[in-house]
């Protein structure tokens, strides 16, 4: 069965990398340096091609279903109890993602440039600019996600370039002398749930209208890859140990930026960034919820109930009274470690279902 999507491998490309690229470029970042220090770097490039070469079920999972959706393709089998009780397994890792996402940019929205302003105004605005995107489709967030991308990379190299005067990149050696072999190893474990965050392409498979080849899994998890590396080294180099004690290590190198004598205090411009990504995450989060319980057609009114529920949930739970980074870092490290074993159980799990399907199908042939 052909393809029939109504988005092109590249939207869905750009769309993922904008949304999993936040939390590799953002979330994970400070919690990478709290659990090994100097040494995250290197764990992240340790664990980088495992994920790279995980990408091999996924994509088998995406063949053997001949790129439909997923939900339906089970019950066109007559397995009609798999496809709720995947939907109750992976909704908790939707919905977290997404409460996470916007009560970090909300945290850091009021301490950063709008400190003067209710935590209810900033979450309303931009959880009505999700709810209305996810309610418009996969195409219109794919649409935005593609004009916002190349700005938002642009910049990540402009801050790049103007810091590379301040920065020393002897400070990443020596290697494997802060961290022990447990922190090394959380840390590996923390880095893997953001990359093999690629899972949710096995849910959104059927809007991607060209045929999904192997080599673009990987070339995806590389690039993420590479959007931890790049602020993850830059923020050793610029801030050396004491980046472990910066909250937003991302958003701090912004503050080095000098252009010449007269320009400096450019860190507004990464408001754009991170506004972006928690736009498109958040937004992605919304409708792929959607489409775990959705029966039938496609439609907005099929969609509207369960985005309107979770994100008034998301809302009500976002305005209440923030915890300390402490008990949040906690909080972080069980929500990757959790996320890492639902998609790996998940897709471990699919994929073995899918397999027995097709060869019993092909055994009653």
């Amino acid at each position: 069965m052909m393809p029939r999507g109504n988005i092109s491998m590249l939207q869905a490309s750009m769309l993922l990398i904008m949304a999993i690229g936040l939390d590799n470029h953002v979330t994970v970042i400070p919690l990478l340096l709290n659990t090994a220090q100097k040494d995250s770097w290197m764990s992240v490039i340790l664990v980088a091609p495992l994920c790279i070469l995980w990408t091999l079920l996924p994509y088998s999972i995406i063949r053997k279903t001949e790129q439909t959706n997923i939900m339906t393709w089970l019950r066109s089998h007559n397995y009609n109890l798999l496809p709720p009780v995947i939907a109750l397994v992976v909704f908790p890792f939707f919905f977290i993602n997404a409460f996470i996402t916007l009560k970090e940019v909300i945290v850091w929205t009021e301490v950063s440039y709008l400190p003067q302003t209710p935590m209810l105004a900033t979450t309303l605005t931009l959880l009505a600019l999700c709810v209305y995107s996810a309610l418009k489709g996969i195409r219109s967030i794919a649409i935005i996600a593609g004009l916002l991308l190349p700005f938002v990379w642009l910049l990540g190299y402009f801050v790049m370039a103007a810091n590379f005067q301040v920065k020393r990149y002897d400070l990443l050696f020596p290697v494997f002398r802060t961290a022990g072999f447990s922190g090394i190893a959380s840390c590996m474990l923390y880095a893997a749930s953001s990359f093999v965050e690629v899972f949710i392409i096995i849910f959104m498979q059927h809007s991607i209208r060209d045929k999904i080849r192997w080599y673009h899994l990987m070339i995806l998890v590389f690039l993420l890859a590479g959007l931890t590396v790049g602020p993850l080294t830059g923020a050793i180099a610029a801030f050396g140990y004491e980046a472990v004690l910066i909250r937003y290590p991302t958003f701090e190198q912004w503050k080095l930026v000098r252009i010449g004598d007269y320009v400096s205090h450019v860190d507004f411009l990464s408001i754009y960034q991170w506004l972006s990504g928690a736009f498109v995450r958040i937004s992605l989060m919304l409708y792929m919820t959607a489409e775990l319980f959705k029966k039938g057609k496609d439609t907005k009114s099929v969609r509207a109930v369960p985005i309107l529920l979770l994100a008034g949930a998301l809302l009500v739970l976002a305005c209440l009274p923030a915890i300390n980074d402490f008990d949040y870092l906690k909080l972080a490290k069980w929500y990757y470690m959790g996320s890492f074993i639902i998609i790996i159980t998940v897709s471990t799990v699919l994929f073995a279902i899918i397999m027995w399907i097709n060869r019993k199908k092909g055994a009653n042939i």
